[in-house]
């Protein structure tokens, strides 16, 4: 009798026990689905990367507490994660502007703080970046039973493919973030090729010309990857169909392969381009990605004008350089407040 008991108690205890964990289960998936479908598309539509990238910095743990109520965060993590890191990119470029200042002035005490808060910050940046990457491939494997770069999923959300999109862009960025602070992290460069065919699963068209913009910059930087691709050709047709689409995170990525391939004219010419895009109009839900592709451009650009004067960009002269006077550019190097 007395086993019996125990065997009863023993028994109602565990489906008790399982019964919380469904119903946590089940109040987590509805939440998480909230912010996914509900949130999401709202911030989307919001121009203001600074304060987009602080909620997502505030708010990654919370989103990633869900898992405590049986819950798997992993795709909303992974978008809070890829826009966290660029708040810690806005940081680290400001110590490397504050680094080229102090070696114009020489001061080397100044240069080298500079230097090492940099690397700190570039070091988050790759660990945000990495981890957003993991948790989009691992959850979308899960979910649609592919392996990420051999072969593609048949996706049934769009919230999902701008995650694998936007994931897949954070793992190229922790490649070379994670280069520029002395492999920190220890991201794995196979993630390159990986991509490259991760990127012919997207309608090009639908995504505003960035997935084959991803390929074109994947074949620029590796060793011999633009054998027998049309790189430039490649990048502008993208770059064409983000202007036309509202979206211009294609000129982030000519910009940047070939910022890494020292090709200054071609970082000039496209960012003047971006800046000067006759008639542009925003996508309406998805003015976010473009805000950010500006504020990356103007990281580009203060890079190089901190550079050459001392100091970044003048106020509201994306597009200008300090050499453009002769061209009539209205820039006033004498007086940065013009």
């Amino acid at each position: 009798m007395t086993r019996l008991l125990t065997a009863t108690v023993m028994a109602v205890s565990a489906m008790t026990m399982s019964g919380c964990a469904l119903l946590q289960s089940g109040a987590s998936g509805v939440t998480l689905n909230i912010l996914e479908e509900g949130f999401t598309p709202p911030a989307l539509k919001l121009t203001d990367a600074d304060m987009v990238c602080n909620f997502a910095t505030v708010n990654a743990p919370l989103v990633g507490a869900a898992r405590a109520f049986h819950g798997d965060p992993s795709l909303m993590e992974a978008t809070l994660y890829t826009t966290a890191a660029v708040c810690s990119d806005t940081n680290a470029l400001n110590e490397e502007l504050r680094y080229m200042r102090a070696v114009r002035d020489k001061r080397p005490d100044e240069a080298q703080d500079a230097r090492i808060a940099q690397k700190r910050y570039l070091a988050l940046s790759t660990d945000r970046q990495y981890t957003a990457f993991k948790r989009m491939r691992d959850k979308l494997e899960q979910k649609y039973f592919f392996k990420y770069g051999k072969t593609c999923p048949r996706f049934k959300r769009d919230f999902d493919e701008l995650t694998y999109l936007a994931g897949t862009l954070s793992g190229l960025l922790a490649i070379t973030n994670d280069m520029s602070s002395q492999q920190s992290v220890g991201v794995p460069t196979d993630i390159a090729p990986l991509s490259e065919f991760a990127m012919t699963c997207l309608d090009n068209a639908k995504w505003w010309g960035v997935p084959q913009a991803v390929r074109a910059a994947v074949w620029s930087l590796l060793p011999g990857g633009s054998e027998g691709k049309d790189v430039k050709g490649t990048f502008e047709n993208s770059m064409a169909l983000g202007e036309a689409k509202g979206v211009r995170l294609s000129h982030v990525l000519a910009t940047v392969a070939a910022s890494s391939a020292d090709d200054t004219a071609t970082v000039r010419q496209t960012i003047k381009r971006f800046a000067n895009v006759e008639n542009f109009k925003q996508n309406p839900d998805y003015r976010i990605f473009d805000a950010i592709a500006k504020m990356q451009l103007q990281f580009i650009s203060d890079r190089m004008w901190t550079q050459a004067t001392g100091s970044r960009t003048p106020f509201n002269s994306l597009g200008k350089f300090w050499d453009d006077k002769a061209a009539g550019s209205d820039v006033n190097t004498d007086n940065f407040l013009n």
